[in-house]
């Protein structure tokens, strides 16, 4: 594999990873300004509605639950990079997930449930994760396909 792709993995992981830290980052370590900036370059990805973001150590995420899973997802299937699903795959498990996750967003705004942590996180994840996998599995194939 390229350089590229192992970059592409690692900038993944640290970037679905950093929502998840940075709260306790925050509460642990003197920040200051710097803590500040790395939060708010999450404000223009997420509403952060205080009744749907997590706290961490006593401090917001900088990212709603849902966002968060979808972070969490991103990292870890870029982490694992497993299994490597075809296009066609890729389409129908990220149709599925993206259901899953209407499915709970018009529920939980009509009334039918309250905000839910648990599944806000689940759907994400399930969401991000696929999308990894499929991004990785292609960017294999194309190497292969080049080599």
């Amino acid at each position: 594999m390229p350089w590229f792709f192992a970059v592409a993995r690692v900038s993944f992981a640290l970037g679905g990873a950093l929502p998840w830290g940075l709260p306790f980052a925050r509460a642990w370590l003197p920040l200051g300004p710097l803590g500040a900036l790395a939060d708010g370059v999450f404000f223009f990805v997420c509403h952060r509605r205080p009744e749907r973001t997590l706290v961490l150590a006593g401090v917001p995420m900088p990212l709603c639950s849902r966002c968060a899973g979808i972070a969490l997802g991103l990292a870890l299937g870029a982490i694992v990079a497993w299994p490597s699903p075809s296009i066609k795959a890729t389409r129908i498990a990220a149709a599925v997930a993206a259901g899953l996750m209407i499915t709970d967003v018009v529920t939980q705004d009509l009334g039918v449930h309250p905000v839910w942590h648990a599944t806000r996180i689940a759907t994400g994840w399930l969401l991000g994760y696929v999308l990894a996998i499929g991004l990785f599995a292609g960017i294999r194939r194309e190497w292969a396909a080049a080599g």
